[in-house]
C-alpha cells in the first residue's frame, strides 16, 4: 500500500476571480419599469438612507429585481465550489434606490477550486476552455435566469416596506450580448510548490 502525502481536489487550494459587469447598454439593461428592468446590485433598499429610498413603488420593485439577480449570482458560484464574494466595488451612478448601477465589479474566491470545471459548452454553444471562462457562463446564465421570490420591496409612495411576489426575467438581450457583458480574469493563480534554480522545492 503507498504511503506518504496524496493529493486530491477536497484539499483547500484557493483561486481568486475577479467578475466586471458592465450595464451600460439599456437594451441590455432596462431601466424602464418591467420585469426586466433592475440590473444586478447587490444592494437592497435597506442599503440606503432614509433621504435616498426608493421613491417609487417601481423604483422599489427594480431594485429588489437587482438583488434578486446578484443573489442568482452568488447562488450559482456557491454551487461549483466553497466561494466567497469579496472586493464589491458599484460605480457611482448607484447613488440613490431609483438609480441602476452600469457597473459591478467583485472577487469570487473559491476555496477549492480544482472543483471548477474548464471544459464545456456555453449558453451561446460557444466552447468553454477555462475556469474564467466557465464561472463567466455559469453568471450569464443566473443573469438570465427567470425567477419569482416574496422579498421586501420598499414603496416610496406609501412611505414603507411591503412583502411582495416579485418577478425577474431576462431582457432583450441575447445569450451572446449577455455574455459580452460578464468578464472574468483570474487574479491569483500562484503555485503552491515552487523550485529554485537547481530544482529543489522552496
Amino acid at each position: 500500500m503507498p504511503s506518504g502525502f496524496q493529493q486530491n481536489i477536497n484539499q483547500l487550494a484557493p483561486g481568486m476571480y475577479r467578475v466586471v459587469l458592465t450595464m451600460t447598454n439599456t437594451t441590455y439593461y432596462p431601466t424602464t419599469d418591467s420585469n426586466d428592468n433592475g440590473g444586478v446590485t447587490p444592494n437592497s433598499s435597506d442599503s440606503f438612507s432614509t433621504a435616498n429610498l426608493p421613491t417609487t413603488l417601481a423604483k422599489g420593485q427594480a431594485r429588489a429585481r437587482g438583488n434578486m439577480r446578484f443573489r442568482n449570482i452568488v447562488n450559482a458560484l456557491s454551487g461549483l465550489a466553497d466561494c466567497q464574494i469579496m472586493d464589491i466595488e458599484l460605480d457611482s451612478d448607484e447613488t440613490n434606490g431609483d438609480a441602476q448601477a452600469t457597473t459591478l465589479a467583485f472577487t469570487a474566491r473559491f476555496e477549492r477550486d480544482d472543483f471548477i470545471p474548464a471544459t464545456g459548452t456555453d449558453i451561446a454553444s460557444g466552447s468553454i476552455t477555462s475556469k474564467a471562462l466557465y464561472i463567466k457562463n455559469e453568471i450569464a446564465k443566473a443573469i438570465r435566469l427567470s425567477t419569482t421570490a416574496n422579498v421586501r420591496v420598499y414603496d416610496g409612495s406609501a412611505g414603507m416596506d411591503k412583502q411582495l411576489p416579485i418577478t425577474v426575467t431576462h431582457t432583450g438581450a441575447t445569450a451572446t450580448q449577455t455574455l459580452g457583458t460578464v468578464a472574468v480574469t483570474l487574479i491569483d493563480g500562484t503555485e503552491l510548490i515552487t523550485a529554485d534554480a537547481s530544482g529543489d522545492a522552496e
